[in-house]
């Protein structure tokens, strides 16, 4: 038996509505709050190689694949950008390729570390090891005197 539904007509509240134990109501109730959403299927495996595990008739796709990144044009052109590399790694994983990773030669210097502050280097020549300062104080270190004299 099909169950028929009627539609849901709007709550119109009157201004002076009250609940059973005389308060106001509330014309905006406050909302319950919602579960967190849940994490979504994974539909595709995430693996090395997976593409050629689950469809092994895409193999010889995989080697033309590898051929066309060994070219040396291609292997020119994929040491020049590295986004090429970046949107062409995921496919050589899937078929179980070794990524193209763009060529540390040409890749350019990192800007120079700089170095400490002559005050710093001045502060750290001043300062002594605990072996110096064993050396020259003794194996209890410095101690200032308590007498005046």
């Amino acid at each position: 038996v099909p169950r028929t539904r009627r539609p849901v007509e709007p709550v119109v509240m009157a201004d002076d509505a009250v609940s059973e134990d005389g308060t106001p109501l509330d014309p905006f109730p406050p909302r319950r709050p919602r579960a967190p959403p849940k994490r979504p299927l994974r539909l595709l495996p995430r693996g090395y190689g997976w593409l050629v595990r689950m469809a092994p008739d895409l193999v010889p796709y995989g080697i033309e694949l590898a051929h066309f990144l060994a070219q040396p044009d291609m292997m020119e052109l994929l040491a020049s950008s590295p986004r090429l590399c970046r949107a062409l790694s995921p496919l050589c994983r899937m078929f179980g390729l070794t990524p193209p990773t763009p060529s540390a030669v040409d890749a350019p210097d990192p800007p120079p570390r700089r170095g400490p502050s002559p005050a710093r280097l001045a502060a750290r020549r001043r300062r002594l090891s605990d072996a110096a300062a064993a050396r020259e104080f003794g194996p209890q270190g410095y101690r200032p005197s308590t007498f005046d004299r």
